[in-house]
């Protein structure tokens, strides 16, 4: 039988049909009354219970039962209990009346009990799955779970931190999967719904159509979410409709106090779950949630014993080598593997070394240039990279999320790590407007192949990235102090040497001036003397005060670097000999010069060193060339007897034979160049400069054919793979 209520200056909602409920604020007032609460106890006008006291009511409510629930109450809101749940009988019915406290407000609930107990044999026989469940085993789970219920379907939902929702495990009554491995877009949770979920161990709902259950109060906003008769959202209950789903159970499942996601349950028909069931299914699931707690934790400590031995290793090897990046290459591999990673980039303020699924060197600057435009983050990550800005770097990305970290402060020093799509199938959830037929909201189910969301980074993986980061800055700064003290010392070493090169450009600028007041004397006697002998002492003087100039400069270009100690690490050269090369052309205006490049294998070097060494050769084959229809070059290396050997190939007018033997003298130059500038200075200090990086050069040329220059730089030690990989 229906009430009927005069209820125009209440506020209402709607609620479940399944059950009962009481609502009490801190005086034991009554603030709000569901619909089935005032049938059950027979009470006709709501005025004689909204605001009323509890005990005002008497025995009406509880019968036989009232003294013993008021004392419950009492000691639930003074919060020596905080809940309680007994079996009694309520309005001729077994009922389980449920007492709580929330938020300074009194729940009384109430729900037909469906069973008086759970059977010893149903009792063991799950015990003996719970035994078996594995860690890491979601799957068995549902199984023991769909033991109890025996639904359509079980299965278990991962929330990521995208927002997608990830199917991990599932059980059927026909053995199909209707669900595993697919995704839900970030549409079917979004975040107004998470507290629905998380806030309860589960939510209940025999029979999804039956939402139609008034509830009565005179407050306004009335907030309903701790109850179980709360309706489920109205997204999913829409969802839930469209797939013919009438009955269903969502268990919350939490890690380490983080709502983790779902287990759910589906059902064709109307079915009641008795509380004890549900109950069980929830210890079920918190035994299996504690397992995979200690799970993760045994899998942290295995990862951070790793983790812990990949620092003491890298550090030696931080201080071992002359830099940081040096070090870095020899790891790339653990580097990568401790981040579940496909792949693993360094950037080292140009260079660039790659390992596994990367993009290419042009598209990792770019990516680079992004990020830095983007951000001003040390670490960024994001898992769908490809889908959100693939559009703005040239050519198809090989991965989809990446995750970014800039060491120190600096741009010169960057590692990204790469991961591949996932390659999952996605529902996608689309609200439409009102049906004209049905006048209710509807909503559009699509599946789509999902190749641009790569599995998230989880704490783990990014605990290491930030202790890596930690470890590279420490080391860079007492790098830094190992520099500034060798800089101090060199200061020091030097003094001597500055003195005599200050002595010298001293000494020779003398004479220079000596010169220049000779000059002005022949231009103010040239009415006494000729023509001819006017110009060749004009020419003489000024062409001994250029050479004199030039040999001042030179002299204490080679002093500077004869007294400094060049420190070796492993230096990749494709970028550096074509931004080499580029440059030369641009001095030596020599636009026109083509180059060829074969294999170029890195060098154990100092990287000023190389540059000067390769400036000179380079620039020399451009500057020798010019009298070419076509100024070409070809750059090679291989390796020969421990040693890393590239030579430098030109078509120029190559050296006398009779100079080869003197070429690497300083000043001495070959007797074809003619009027091409030079001081012979450049050979020589590639020479001194190959000694004091033990190794060695050598010339062939031939006059009008061209010019070889064979390199020999000691290889260390083995190169890092990545370095050597086309």
């Amino acid at each position: 039988m229906r009430v009927d209520l005069n209820v125009s200056d209440l506020n209402t909602s709607n609620i479940q049909q399944f059950g009962s409920i009481i609502i009490l604020d801190h005086n034991s007032h009554i603030i709000g009354i569901s619909e089935n609460a005032l049938q059950d106890l027979k009470i006709h006008h709501i005025e004689n219970v909204l605001d009323c006291s509890l005990r005002s009511l008497g025995s009406t409510i509880f019968g036989k039962h009232t003294n013993k629930i008021h004392r419950l109450l009492e000691n639930i809101r003074d919060q020596i209990i905080p809940r309680q749940i007994i079996p009694i009988k309520l309005a001729d019915k077994r009922v389980y009346l449920k007492l709580s406290l929330h938020d300074k407000q009194i729940f009384i609930e109430w729900e037909e009990q469906f069973k008086k107990h759970t059977s010893a044999e149903k009792i063991n026989e799950f015990s003996f799955l719970l035994d078996n469940i594995q860690s890491n085993n979601w799957d068995l789970v549902c199984h023991a779970i769909n033991r109890i219920l025996h639904f359509d379907h079980v299965f278990v939902v991962k929330i990521d931190e995208t927002g997608y929702s990830h199917v991990v495990a599932e059980d059927t009554t026909d053995g199909k999967h209707y669900y595993r491995n697919m995704e839900f877009s970030k549409s079917f949770m979004p975040n107004e719904v998470f507290p629905f979920y998380s806030m309860c161990s589960y939510r209940y709902s025999p029979n999804l159509k039956h939402i139609n259950q008034k509830f009565y109060t005179n407050e306004q906003d009335f907030k309903l979410l701790e109850s179980q008769l709360a309706p489920i959202p109205e997204l999913h209950q829409i969802f839930l409709s469209e797939k013919e789903v009438v009955s269903a159970l969502f268990f919350s499942i939490h890690i380490d106090g983080n709502f983790w996601g779902l287990l759910v349950a589906h059902h064709g028909k109307e079915k009641n779950i008795d509380l004890q069931q549900r109950k069980l299914c929830t210890f079920a699931i918190q035994n299996a949630t504690s397992k995979y707690e200690s799970y993760l934790k045994q899998n942290l400590l295995e990862r951070n014993e790793i983790l812990k031995t990949t620092e003491v290793d890298l550090k030696i090897d931080l201080l071992k080598s002359k830099s940081v990046n040096c070090a870095l290459l020899k790891h790339m591999d653990i580097i990568m593997n401790m981040v579940n990673a496909d792949g693993f980039a360094l950037f080292n303020q140009g260079d660039v070394c790659l390992h596994g699924i990367c993009p290419t060197k042009s598209q990792l600057y770019e990516i680079i240039a992004f990020i830095q435009a983007h951000t001003e983050k040390s670490l960024f990550k994001d898992n769908n990279f490809r889908d959100t800005h693939g559009s703005k770097i040239q050519g198809k990305l090989p991965f989809a999320g990446l995750m970014y970290l800039k060491v120190g402060l600096l741009n010169d020093q960057i590692l990204i790590w790469f991961r591949k799509e996932s390659g999952s199938t996605v529902l996608n959830l689309h609200l439409n407007q009102l049906s004209t037929e049905q006048n209710k909201p509807r909503i559009a189910i699509t599946e789509s192949i999902n190749q641009d969301i790569a599995k998230s980074w989880n704490d783990i993986e990014i605990n290491f990235v930030l202790t890596l980061n930690q470890i590279l800055k420490e080391s860079i700064v007492s790098k830094i102090k190992e520099k500034q003290q060798w800089n101090e010392q060199v200061v020091a070493s030097n003094n001597e040497l500055e003195m005599l090169t200050f002595t010298l450009s001293h000494d020779l600028k003398n004479p220079l001036s000596i010169l220049k007041m000779g000059l002005q004397f022949l231009q103010n006697s040239k009415d006494v003397l000729n023509t001819v002998a006017l110009q060749k002492w004009y020419s003489n003087l000024i062409a001994s005060t250029e050479s004199i100039e030039d040999i001042i400069n030179n002299v204490v270009s080679l002093s500077q670097h004869k007294g400094s100690t060049l420190s070796k690490e492993p230096i990749p050269m494709a970028y550096n000999l074509q931004q080499i090369f580029n440059d030369s052309t641009l001095l030596d205006k020599n636009k026109s010069c083509e180059v060829e490049y074969g294999k170029l294998l890195p060098i154990w070097a100092e990287k000023s060193a190389l540059y000067q060494i390769f400036s000179n050769l380079i620039s020399n084959s451009i500057k020798y060339s010019t009298n070419s229809s076509t100024a070409t070059l070809y750059i090679h290396s291989y390796f020969e007897e421990g040693q890393v050997c590239y030579l430098i190939q030109d078509n120029g007018i190559g050296i006398p034979k009779e100079n080869l033997s003197q070429i690497f003298e300083i000043f001495k130059r070959g007797s074809n160049v003619k009027d091409i500038e030079g001081t012979g200075v450049g050979l020589s200090l590639v020479k001194r400069i190959m000694e004091r990086l033990g190794g060695s050069v050598k010339i062939e040329s031939e006059v009008n054919k061209g010019t070889t220059v064979y390199l020999y730089f000691p290889v260390v030690e083995d190169f890092p793979p990545s370095m050597l990989a086309d």
